[in-house]
């Protein structure tokens, strides 16, 4: 999915209403509607009852308008706080108005202070949308400030007040948990503050035609929902385990022999047929194995079934070990390669010169650092980069991160709009790089594997962290069990 810049989104609203003849207030009760299912979902996974809505005058104040009349209908506790009076409101902002209940208008309320903001509640955040110049003044201004101060959870109406649109730039901006963007993402949220200001990121369908969204150029291809529903394939009932794939994982040591059983069961619970999981002949196991898992030894594993690899977790920079990596390289099969094996690679560079198969590397910052001096790439963007690497190396590349960047040999890019705070835990990145093999192993082709892995990954951490001030409490092992939930919902 393409994303889209404000004045994209100005000509889309302009030719809906001029050539589809869309009334505006249509979709500002789409788009309301989405809000209020958003936050009610929200409420129900954190225990949250009621619901502080900030309107500000313009068309995002609307869409606040119409998500608190429906969160009032629903039962829940709603205070609505408007930086306007009514006369002050124009065109469907007003309808809007005008459609609430008179139990919301008689309570309205158009000051805010610390002391509205104790409650138990979720702050829904309509004070300034795409539209807004320059950064927030006067009420908008004072109102950020004091829920920023209140440690609130907060829901954006299309996009965090004070965050720009095209380039996340910001003087003062609202961050929040969950931002329910309108039809396309937008630039800014994965630029400059975007990344951090918008926590999770739905995208809402509010009617536009498919014919008018085709015309939208766009900047960014970002992965969302949708494209995970586009991509996901269904099996056929009469499928088996062999049809699923045989995954091969290598990995672990004396000093991390945990990490690769956290690869193969997250590859197990993504739907691989068979995961073999192979060790060091010394390495002990500690932890407790999935019973479905095949554990076998380095010096005792036949490759010749295996349908793809994945190599790294935990198996340290021996350089003992670069016959294995040399082995998987030349298979002819797809692997992904994470940790160690990327550190290795970096090491021993030629090693690449045996590639058989398609193969994707998934470094964090620091291993990218070290493949980047590896294969002389020059510093610049995480695209840049990510993408530089991706031609150098004729690898598929995929740089973790807040909004991880995906990359091709042949200049593709994809920014990942999933994940949590809940995925910053060791671990993590073992349970992907599970995920991203699981998909090789099924027969998914690797540009596909390593974005929809990414994806339900981050999925996953949102799903056991709804809110960022869930975050903490999570661990890697609760990952790969939140990763079968994810697949079976979309």
């Amino acid at each position: 999915m393409k994303s889209c810049s404000a004045e994209e989104m100005r000509s889309l609203d302009k030719r809906a209403s001029e050539i589809y003849h869309i009334p505006g207030f249509v979709l500002m009760c789409n788009a309301g509607k989405t809000v209020a299912d958003e936050s009610e979902k929200l409420a129900c996974s954190s225990g949250i009852r009621s619901f502080i809505v900030l309107a500000g005058k313009g068309n995002n104040g609307g869409d606040a308008f119409v998500s608190a009349q429906l969160l009032f209908q629903r039962g829940y506790k709603v205070e609505l706080f408007c930086t306007h009076t009514p006369e002050e409101l124009k065109g469907d902002a007003r309808k809007a108005w005008d459609f609430l209940d008179e139990k919301l208008k008689n309570r309205v309320q158009h000051e805010l202070s610390p002391a509205d903001l104790t409650t138990h509640s979720i702050v829904i955040d309509g004070l300034l949308g795409t539209g807004a110049a320059g950064g927030p003044r006067g009420k908008a201004a004072e109102w950020i400030s004091r829920v920023i101060d209140s440690k609130r959870p907060v829901v954006a109406v299309d996009i965090p007040s004070g965050l720009s649109a095209d380039d996340g730039s910001a003087e003062l901006c609202l961050p929040a948990d969950l931002t329910v963007t309108m039809t396309r993402p937008k630039t800014g949220m994965v630029y400059g503050k975007g990344p951090a200001c918008c926590g999770k990121i739905v995208v809402a369908d509010i009617g536009f035609p498919a014919e008018a969204l085709a015309e939208i150029k766009g900047e960014k291809e970002l992965f969302t929902l949708a494209d995970g529903e586009k991509l996901l394939k269904r099996e056929p009932f009469d499928t088996f385990k062999n049809r699923r794939g045989h995954l091969f994982v290598f990995g672990g040591s004396s000093s991390y022999p945990s990490a690769p059983f956290l690869t193969g069961e997250a590859a197990l619970r993504t739907g691989a047929g068979l995961v073999t999981v192979s060790i060091p002949e010394k390495t002990e196991i500690f932890c407790s194995v999935p019973k479905a898992l095949i554990i076998r030894r380095f010096g005792n594993t036949d490759c010749s079934a295996a349908s793809a690899f994945a190599a790294g977790p935990g198996l340290t920079t021996d350089p003992v070990l670069c016959p294995l990596l040399e082995r998987i390289l030349g298979s002819g099969k797809p692997a992904v390669l994470d940790a160690d094996a990327l550190n290795l690679l970096s090491q021993n560079p030629a090693l690449l010169e045996g590639r058989k198969g398609e193969i994707i590397l998934t470094p964090h910052p620091g291993e990218m650092a070290r493949l980047m001096k590896a294969f002389d790439v020059p510093e610049g963007s995480r695209e840049e980069t990510a993408s530089a690497l991706a031609r150098k190396t004729g690898c598929f590349v995929l740089l973790k991160g807040c909004r991880t960047v995906t990359t091709s040999p042949d200049g593709e890019i994809s920014i990942n709009l999933s994940g949590s705070p809940a995925l910053a835990t060791a671990g993590s990145g073992d349970v992907l790089t599970g995920v991203i093999g699981a998909f090789l192993a099924r027969g998914y082709i690797p540009w596909d594997a390593v974005r929809l892995g990414a994806f339900i990954h981050g999925l996953a951490g949102e799903q056991l962290a709804p809110l960022s001030l869930f975050g903490t409490g999570v661990i890697a092992d609760d990952l790969p069990g939140a990763v079968g939930k994810c697949l079976r919902e979309i």
